[in-house]
């Protein structure tokens, strides 16, 4: 292969790995996909519960979705550092016993592919404990 023919199959790898680059950096968590929530909030007696079904995408360290519950439905937006998330589901009461608000979910992704941490709710002075799988 002559010099110029080496240059221009260099230069055509070259631009093939500009393509192939992954969108997320290397080793960074991947929040998309569906995930089952469990949480409760409880000083004492137990004051609330969530156990939404979130459909989450992740577009660099932006999240959006859609959260579907028993007693409510609404979108889902955050932000993502490394392995820890922060979202919130504006939440539309979708029967009696259902709130309408904005629950607030600040976790991490464990290694075991659990997120855990803490959630609030709009009005309740306590916060809560919640757990997120994959369904």
């Amino acid at each position: 292969m002559n010099l110029i023919a080496k240059a221009c199959f260099a230069s055509a790898l070259t631009g093939f790995a500009l393509f192939t680059v992954p969108a997320q950096p290397a080793g960074a968590a991947n929040f998309s996909g569906t995930w089952s929530v469990s949480g409760t909030m409880n000083t004492g007696p137990t004051i609330a519960k969530v156990s939404p079904v979130c459909t989450l995408r992740q577009s660099g360290d932006a999240l959006s979705g859609t959260c579907r519950g028993p007693n409510g439905v609404g979108t889902a937006s955050g932000e993502l550092n490394g392995a820890r998330i922060l979202f919130q589901w504006h939440v539309a009461a979708t029967n009696s016993i259902g709130m309408s608000g904005v629950a607030t979910f600040h976790g991490a992704l464990g290694p075991d592919g659990v997120i855990r941490g803490t959630w609030t709710f709009t009005g309740f002075r306590t916060t809560g404990t919640f757990t997120a799988i994959r369904a």
